[in-house]
């Protein structure tokens, strides 16, 4: 929110220069930057600029809501050495709804490296759940359902720490500023045994208001803004799960109904006015079922905890925000942003206070 673009073409503009001054006693006055940050700051200072530049360290605080919408690439089960990919895999599993919401804290710290720059690092810790819902179909060799479950939906929840870091760059012209931002963050969940990458590369554009004409430091900057937010690595991860603590009803609802189909089946069969093309299609389904029934319950799927491997996307990944910095004075703001679209929402509210740390000898 800084008139950064002068201050940008300013600096480059000036010759390298020493300054030889003495500051092991030399008190805060106009002709010397106190701070040891940012870079670049004491010609910021000699341009008699410096007043826009914000302190150079800062602590957020901030509370987090996010939803997305989630797609599964990649899906398959084992138990032990027996791989049960070829029975009970993405396809079969027939996912209807996969989405996820989180709530957390958000705990930030940052410097002003560069009058444009900002750097910082992040710490996270959040709470959520993933809601599934998918209705488990069997195919045959072309194509037909041979079998089809109800839909079972189950929502999952986790803790997850999150660590990241990340940098601004941000320039302004009359009033009018414009930024853009990228961070990197790795979650760390029990129900995954990798980690989780996350990359967000987003852009805002926005105008400072004054509020007041004694308090210069008090203004509202409201902002549009463009995110971009995906998973960073394609090589999916791992876990384990119990499918009955999932989805309870999921065994005996299995059972139920490929006994049942079954059953119709062979009443179809035994019927004299069922042709023999249609008798030989029914009977390769029955088999294909009761395979299917003896593999799934054998292994103990159901009831015993399972390893996964899995690789999601996220449906969207570029959302539009709205936001606002309300700055108070020097040492504090209030931030705001929103963005909802049809497969992601976004909510951040936070404080944030700022700081200077002097150079050696300036009181």
């Amino acid at each position: 929110m800084k008139l950064l673009t002068t201050l940008f073409i300013i600096i480059l503009s000036l010759p390298y220069q020493t300054y030889a001054q003495e500051l092991n006693t030399v008190e805060k006055d106009s002709t010397v930057f106190p701070y040891v940050l940012p870079i670049w700051g004491q010609k910021v200072q000699d341009r008699g600029m410096a007043d826009q530049l914000q302190l150079p360290f800062g602590v957020n605080l901030n509370y987090v809501n996010s939803y997305m919408d989630l797609e599964i690439t990649e899906f398959g089960l084992s138990l032990g050495d027996r791989d049960l990919s070829n029975i009970v895999n993405l396809e079969t599993l027939n996912f209807q709804q996969v989405s996820a919401t989180t709530n957390g804290i958000n705990l930030r710290a940052d410097a002003w490296v560069l009058p444009f720059m900002n750097v910082y690092g992040l710490f996270s810790s959040v709470t959520g759940g993933t809601q599934v819902s998918l209705q488990p179909t069997w195919k045959d060799a072309t194509g037909e359902v041979i079998l089809q479950l109800p839909e079972f939906s189950s929502n999952v929840g986790f803790n997850a720490l999150t660590y990241g870091f990340g940098t601004t760059l941000i320039f302004g012209w009359n009033n009018y500023f414009l930024s853009t931002d990228f961070n990197y963050s790795r979650t760390d969940t029990e129900l995954l045994k990798k980690q989780v990458g996350y990359g967000t590369l987003s852009a805002r554009a926005g105008y400072r208001i004054k509020l007041s004409n004694t308090n210069k430091d008090f203004f509202v900057a409201p902002y549009l803004g463009v995110m971009y937010r995906d998973f960073i690595g394609a090589e999916g991860n791992t876990g384990d799960i119990g499918l009955d603590e999932v989805f309870p009803d999921l065994d005996a609802t299995f059972n139920e109904t490929v006994d049942a189909k079954i059953a119709n089946n062979e009443e179809i069969i035994n019927d004299p006015s069922t042709s023999v093309t249609e008798k030989i299609k029914l009977q390769a389904q029955n088999q294909a079922l009761k395979t299917i029934e003896n593999t799934v319950n054998e292994s103990g799927v159901f009831s015993t905890e399972v390893d996964y491997t899995i690789q999601k996307e996220l449906v969207q990944t570029v959302t539009f925000q709205i936001g606002l910095n309300l700055q108070i004075n020097k040492n504090w703001m209030v931030r705001g942003e929103y963005s909802l679209s049809d497969n992601q929402r976004f909510l951040l509210t936070g404080l944030q206070y700022r700081f200077g740390i002097n150079k050696k000898g300036i009181k």
